[in-house]
């Protein structure tokens, strides 16, 4: 009674919450008084609606339930209770004045754990509401147990225990047998040291040893499958001492495919995929080195700027795919002609003292080699000659057509051209230039004279200048497809001019205007025009659209170019739902802090952001993780050869699952065959562009071709 002493068992239940329902208060009264002197927590209710109502609010460990009751009676609220996840394992005790074998097995049926029939002696009913809750604790720790097992056994990580003493292995999860290779009646018995390889096994005591002192410790193991094969692994092992015996717990991760990505992720970032030479990043790299060097030994260096002659009328006639073989071809033929003892540079990992000539691909049908170690520049021109005489042998086209290309190549020397790799380059396109000027399939050394040159860039920038203020630019627009040709969601801003002379595309004038810084002034009026243009199809446009603005490096971090999109989409609020700016990776990789900073107010905006030519040059990606980025738009140098290449198509497929994986959209640019458009949809969900689709149209016609495609 409630002045006796608490008995074992009734500091046991004072842990615990009881709902008594019952329409008669007497009988309520009764219940709370003694459970409240056996140490519960008691609440009450006089019916099996306010029982249900505040049964969340109580959440009671145990409930004494009356069968007959006015409107709702017990065995309906029983009922509803069991239907609660929350009480599903929940100790209901029937109580009823019933006393008939039916009434007693359609409680038990609804989800009663006892019967007891009225009146109530509740000193019995005590022990049976302990013996309730107890069986209950049993069953919800044996659950637990059940489901934790669930889980470890269901685990992507690899899961192996045993025995600290003798290292035999006591259990291993799925994921384990799977990827070892054995069955757990094979690995019964064996040592954990014998699924090591050699060099992990070696080192395996010293590491247990670790483990033993600071309980867990982080390592990497090399794993032995079952058929010899090794894996790398990383995870952690843990040591417990309340096992008999003492266990080693190893949570291992394979990692054989996040190597293999940052490998392939490595190749991509530091060469060019079409032709395998190190891309313009790689080559910057090992050119530094180089200049250094020479500077230390009194040696000179030569950089040789490479670009073919008429590439673009045989893409033009045969096609890029016939284009992107030549390159190639061209790629093959560079290495070959170098001399014994010059190196082709391929691997990142090679040594200075190895490194005689380095050759890269720069983008397009341009190439750069790089000479070191000479005296004389008659080197650098018998290189020259030797590499136009090898690129001139004739070509194999299709149907049997053979072709020879020739090559037009620049030269400057360091340290007498610049005192730095960039100033070599330019000088060496420079002088490109002229010798393209000059009749091509030539070489020609950079010299003052080539000054002159700035004669003819200063009348083009007087042109772009006049032609801002004329209003001689306009905007065309390449459709983007969803990859089952069943829609427009986009569209590409590609900037033309209609100079005097006719109709001018970007390569002309872009690269001047860049350096000029007229591309600020240009970069505005894109903007200004693509809004406009929005506002215009703002009732033919299919939802969602997107239309794309390129964004030049030099407008990145510009705070003046922010302002003028901010002050555009405040006056024109619906346009920022559908403009995502487009930008290259290498204006997005420096000052990355800053980056992010502008990045996140032109999100804030409402405006997306691209990478547009994702992957051909300054791949570092772990920028991919840093910045607002929804969409990559996958270049056409790695789709051009998919439907024939292989590794080409692999090459793709990774960029399409790490964008998934980071929840990015894709775009593929370039697609030219169906076959092509075939491949890549089959690879997943994304948008298309190219000139199977269309080539990029003045306005008007991009209305019309708008309106071939159901809304």
């Amino acid at each position: 009674m409630p002045g006796d002493p608490a008995t074992p068992e009734q500091e046991v239940a004072a842990d615990y919450v009881m709902l008594a329902v019952d329409d008669d208060p007497g009988t309520l009264l009764l219940a709370e008084t003694f459970f409240a002197s056996e140490g519960y927590t008691v609440a009450t209710a006089l019916s099996g609606a306010e029982a249900l109502a505040r049964i969340d609010e109580i959440a009671p460990d145990i409930i004494l339930l009356d069968i007959i009751m006015p409107g709702m009676d017990g065995f309906e609220v029983c009922r509803e209770i069991r239907r609660r996840p929350r009480y599903k394992n929940t100790p209901i005790i029937v109580l009823t004045s019933l006393n008939d074998t039916d009434a007693e097995q359609r409680a038990f049926a609804i989800g009663a754990w006892d019967f007891v029939a009225k009146p109530v002696r509740w000193s019995a009913l005590a022990y049976r509401a302990r013996f309730a809750l107890r069986a209950a604790g049993v069953v919800a720790i044996q659950r637990s147990a059940d489901r934790f097992a669930r889980v470890i056994n269901q685990s992507p990580d690899e899961i192996l225990v045993f025995a600290a003493d003798t290292l035999v292995l006591l259990d291993e999860n799925i994921s384990a047998l799977r990827n070892l290779g054995y069955s757990k009646l094979e690995l019964q018995g064996m040592n954990f040291a014998e699924l090591l390889h050699n060099g992990s096994a070696q080192g395996l005591g010293g590491m247990l040893q670790q483990v033993r002192l600071h309980q867990q410790e982080k390592f990497s193991l090399q794993l032995r499958r079952k058929d010899g094969s090794v894996y790398p692994t990383e995870g952690t092992l843990l040591y417990t001492e309340d096992d008999d015996p003492s266990v080693f717990v190893a949570i291992l991760q394979d990692t054989s495919e996040r190597q293999r990505i940052q490998q392939e992720l490595h190749r991509l970032a530091h060469y060019d995929e079409m032709t395998g030479l190190a891309n313009r990043r790689l080559l910057e790299q090992q050119a530094v080195k180089l200049l250094a060097r020479a500077t230390r030994q009194g040696h000179r260096c030569a950089v040789c700027m490479l670009d073919l002659d008429g590439l673009r009328h045989i893409n033009d006639t045969l096609g890029p795919a016939v284009g992107d073989g030549l390159i190639r071809e061209v790629s093959s033929r560079l290495a070959r002609a170098v001399r014994p003892g010059d190196l082709v540079a391929r691997d990142e990992s090679l040594g200075l003292e190895s490194l005689g000539m380095q050759l890269a691909r720069f983008g397009g049908d341009e190439f750069v080699v790089v000479l070191s170690d000479f005296s004389d520049t008659l080197d650098a021109a018998r290189v020259a000659d030797r590499i136009l005489a090898t690129i001139a042998e004739p070509c194999e086209l299709p149907q049997g057509v053979r072709h020879s290309l020739t090559a037009s190549m620049g030269i400057s020397v360091y340290p007498d051209d610049g005192a730095n790799f960039d100033v070599l380059v330019q000088r060496a396109h420079t002088a490109m230039f002229d010798a393209k000027q000059s009749g091509r399939n030539r070489y020609a050394f950079y010299t003052e004279a080539h000054n002159h040159k700035v004669f003819s860039r200063m009348q083009l920038e007087s042109e772009l200048r006049t032609g801002l203020q004329e209003n001689e630019f306009e905007l065309h627009y390449q459709p983007l497809v969803d990859s089952a040709l069943q829609r427009v969601v986009g569209a590409e801003c590609l900037l033309r001019w209609r100079h005097p002379d006719g109709l001018r595309y970007p390569d002309s004038f872009i690269p001047l205007a860049e350096e000029t810084g007229l591309i600020l002034q240009l970069g505005d009026w894109v903007l200004e025009a693509a809004v406009s243009q929005l506002s215009a199809w703002a009732d033919q446009l299919p939802e969602p659209f997107d239309l794309s603005i390129n964004v030049s490096a030099l407008q990145v971090r510009d705070d003046a170019f922010l302002n003028r999109a901010r002050e555009l989409l405040a006056d024109n609020p619906g346009a920022a739902r559908h403009l995502v700016f487009e930008l290259t990776e290498s204006s997005l990789i420096q000052d990355m802090e800053s980056t992010a900073r502008w990045l996140q107010d032109l999100r804030a905006l409402g405006v997306r952001i691209a990478i547009d030519d994702f992957g051909t040059g300054y791949s570092g990606l772990h920028y991919l993780v840093k910045l607002p980025v929804q969409t990559l738009k996958i270049d056409r140098m790695f789709v051009s050869g998919i439907d024939r290449d292989g590794e080409q198509a692999a090459v793709v497929s990774a960029i399409f699952q790490m964008a998934r994986a980071l929840h990015m959209e894709i775009v593929v640019e370039g697609v030219e065959t169906r076959e092509q458009l075939q491949i890549v949809a089959a690879m997943g969900a994304c948008v298309v562009q190219g000139w199977l689709i269309s080539k990029a149209l003045p306005a008007p016609e991009f209305g019309v071709f708008i309106g071939q495609f159901p809304a």
